[in-house]
């Protein structure tokens, strides 16, 4: 690609590609890019002949991306990122008369633990700001960090993709949970009515993480988890009902326990304590209000 001439190259013809491949559609296309469906029709003729490849294939649903399209997806965005980026102004951000939404995706056990600080915060500084809270799976579905539609995740991110900055913002000891008027509890658990106990536990994305399991294997132990749930608010209730014991972070334990007739207990094995960070997209290094926002949730968190 080196003896490519770029003079001879309509470099409009990237932007078209990326918002054709993101939208699988020319007509969504063209009115994302508000010009007319023919000439994003034509546009998408030249850049095949510029690419060597369809780039995208007509199925029944819609426009699915060619191999190499699919490849190219990534690097377009971050060129169009960049291109933005050097030919825009950056606004003044001012977090006393700002009247921004600030986009932030993260798992209830995150909000229950930061919310309320992170409102009293922005009550405070920046009184006019929005926040906007989206679910984890919202998140991945619309790939929101990439997109610029989501200003932070904070969470236990699985994979950083390529893009993505993070940093910690607190680390938390895991605890358990049982009912007060549990029949068995008392003030201490013992690795034998743990490992004995019916669990409750997190089936966030629909499986359940096995690290505690890993731990009661080296015990030679094991565990049954008679109730999985897919919000963390729902923890407590099912403990409150039943005879289970959950394993939870420590602040939102004791979040639950102080509105909640619950007991929390130390586990009776070791367990790495969890590392909650927010992650942004690299283009957000330079915009005042993430870096605002940021700084608000690790004072939250402190």
């Amino acid at each position: 690609m080196s003896d490519v001439n770029l003079a001879t190259i309509d470099l409009n013809l990237l932007n078209v590609v990326a918002t054709v491949l993101e939208e699988r559609s020319a007509t969504k296309a063209a009115v994302k890019l508000y010009v007319t469906q023919s000439a994003v029709s034509n546009a998408m003729k030249r850049a095949r002949e510029v690419f060597g490849d369809p780039l995208v294939v007509r199925e029944s649903y819609g426009l699915t991306p060619t191999a190499r399209g699919a490849e190219l997806l990534p690097a377009l965005r971050a060129w169009l990122e960049e291109a933005r980026r050097l030919v825009s102004k950056a606004p003044v951000f001012d977090p006393r008369t700002s009247t921004r939404t600030f986009t932030v995706a993260c798992s209830d056990a995150v909000a229950i633990a930061l919310l309320q600080p992170v409102l009293r915060l922005l009550k405070k500084r920046a009184p006019s700001t929005r926040l906007r809270l989206l679910t984890l799976d919202r998140l991945i579905a619309g790939d929101g960090l990439a997109r610029g539609e989501v200003d932070l995740l904070i969470g236990i991110p699985p994979v950083m993709p390529p893009g993505l900055e993070a940093e910690l913002v607190y680390r938390d000891p895991l605890e358990c949970i049982v009912r007060r008027d549990h029949p068995q509890v008392r003030s201490k658990l013992t690795l034998s009515l743990y490992a004995s106990l019916p669990h409750v536990d997190l089936a966030l994305f629909g499986d359940i993480d096995d690290t505690i399991d890993r731990a009661l294997a080296r015990h030679g132990k094991a565990r049954s988890v008679a109730v999985a749930l897919p919000h963390f608010s729902s923890i407590p209730l099912a403990v409150l009902e039943t005879d289970c014991v959950a394993t939870i972070s420590s602040r939102i334990a004791r979040a639950f326990a102080a509105r909640m007739p619950l007991k929390v207990l130390e586990p009776p094995l070791a367990l790495e304590p969890i590392e909650i960070r927010q992650v942004w997209h690299r283009r957000s290094e330079t915009d005042a209000a993430v870096n605002f926002l940021r700084a608000r949730v690790r004072e939250a968190a402190a």
